[in-house]
């Protein structure tokens, strides 16, 4: 239970860490970029296994999708995007 939630914990994480490099410009991204990094260095020290490690890579990518996608969405409707309302 408690590797689960950590799984889950450490590959949001990693994954709006992410989507934040993507969105943010400038200087700052350098910082989410380091922060992603890091968050993965740190699961992968402490977890050994194969499988959490493969687990762990795909919700970050999932999780990265997702906010991105959620990003999107909010933009296409502030901006007032042909289709979004």
């Amino acid at each position: 239970m408690k590797k689960g939630l950590l799984l889950l914990l450490y590959g949001i994480g990693c994954g709006l860490m992410l989507c934040l490099f993507t969105i943010i410009k400038g200087m700052a991204n350098l910082v989410f970029s380091l922060l992603a990094v890091v968050i993965a260095i740190h699961y992968f020290k402490n977890f050994a296994s194969i499988r959490s490690r493969i687990a762990f890579i795909a919700l970050a990518i999932v999780s990265f999708l997702v906010f991105v996608f959620i990003y999107a969405v909010i933009t296409a409707m502030r901006s007032g995007a042909p289709g979004a309302a």
